[in-house]
């Protein structure tokens, strides 16, 4: 059956090769191809993917990055020789497929492919809100010129299981930030990793990738003298578990803010807080709860927010939507001139009692985090815009 199972796979991989080939004619079928066979790797040739190493190679001036040329016609346009991740609206076959991410899939049902678990990160900038720079470390010149500038704020955003650097979580909040002001806004990628359909699998690397997060912002810290306060970590379900990790490990330092969008449930509900999430991960740790079956339910920041108590979202019909209800929300609350306004309440096995002396009285989400503490009810629209103000 599995053997069928892949054979599948492969038909739709290069179905969708094809199709995208037709689409955009300047890429060559054997340059497609060449790709896709690169899923099943030369065991004579095995994959470097030591993460450490690469903060230690020693840096030279004589390494240079070298990116292939792939052009997007439209209204926004990115050179790929200038940047390393286009998270603009998608158009034409990427409204469809992601025949990149799709690759990452099959990599991963191959049981024969070198894992990787390496993450990558990408800065985006507001002269080019579209167009990400990738800061890697090992190579000097890529790092010196993708414009991190540690008087920004900086804001990292990690996405979750099954998900990927260019999908709609990363986009929709790097957005609503550049859009707020100037910021570094750095999307993280680990989907070489999260693009596994064995979920349980995955959940075994979150520390790994938590230890990875940390390296990196460290270097950040070194190499441009950012400073940890002006940092936010902002995940969602897996992404908010990896955040609490990197929280745990940068100690005794701290990042200001933990955003944790609907964290994770799923082998995590029985866990200590020494191993998710929890209110001692940053200076400051909101969570905003919005599905029961893919999250955790239980209070996990200093503020815990549950919109429409939490359970569901109104008007939810496919599987996994109120789970992203949570990060759509949140984009929003940053720029939203309503905003989304909670009541403090007590909560005891799905019996609230809330204090309607302080109705509506504290923020959720929003730039700058502002601090408070307690577990608050929050009621939302069913369609977008999602906020409702006070009322």
């Amino acid at each position: 059956m599995k053997m069928w199972f892949d054979i599948l796979t492969i038909v739709l991989l290069l179905s969708t090769t094809q199709a995208q080939n037709d689409a955009n004619p300047n890429v060559s079928y054997e340059t497609e191809m060449k790709e896709f066979m690169s899923l099943f790797p030369d065991p004579n040739e095995p994959i470097d993917i030591n993460f450490r190493s690469a903060f230690e190679e020693e840096e030279s001036d004589d390494i240079v990055a070298t990116l292939e040329a792939d052009e997007y016609e439209g209204a926004e346009r990115c050179e790929w020789n200038k940047c390393d991740n286009d998270l603009s609206e998608p158009s034409g076959i990427r409204s469809f497929f992601d025949l990149g991410f799709i690759k990452k899939i099959a990599h991963n049902l191959n049981p024969f492919a070198n894992a990787n678990h390496r993450m990558l990160f990408y800065l985006f900038r507001r002269s080019s809100p579209d167009c990400g720079r990738q800061l890697d470390f090992s190579n000097k010149r890529r790092w010196r010129r993708a414009g991190f500038n540690s008087s920004l704020p900086t804001r990292i955003i990690i996405h979750g299981w099954m998900s990927q650097s260019r999908g709609s979580f990363n986009r929709d909040v790097k957005n609503a930030y550049l859009k707020r002001g100037d910021f570094n806004v750095i999307v993280v990628d680990w989907s070489a990793s999260s693009a596994n359909i064995n979920y349980f699998s995955v959940v075994k690397l979150i520390e790994e990738f938590g230890a990875q997060l940390v390296q990196f912002t460290r270097e950040l810290n070194r190499r441009f003298g950012a400073s940890y306060d002006d940092m936010y970590l902002i995940g969602h379900s897996l992404g908010a578990q990896i955040a609490g990790a990197a929280g745990k490990r940068l100690k005794p330092e701290q990042y200001n803010t933990i955003f944790a969008l609907d964290p994770a449930g799923p082998k995590f509900r029985h866990r200590s807080a020494e191993f998710r999430i929890d209110p001692t991960d940053a200076k400051y740790v909101e969570s905003m709860h919005t599905s029961g079956n893919f999250g955790f339910l239980r209070p996990t920041g200093a503020a815990t927010f549950y919109p429409n108590y939490g359970l569901y979202q109104s008007k939810c019909f496919y599987l996994g939507c109120s789970h992203i209800r949570a990060y759509q929300m949140f984009a929003e609350s940053i720029n939203s001139p309503e905003g989304f306004w909670g009541t403090p309440c007590t909560r005891d096995n799905g019996d609230w009692q809330c204090d309607q002396s302080q109705r509506q009285a504290y923020q959720m989400g929003g730039e700058p985090s502002v601090q408070k503490a307690g577990i608050y009810y929050v009621k939302t629209s069913s369609s977008d815009p999602f906020a409702l103000g006070r009322r």
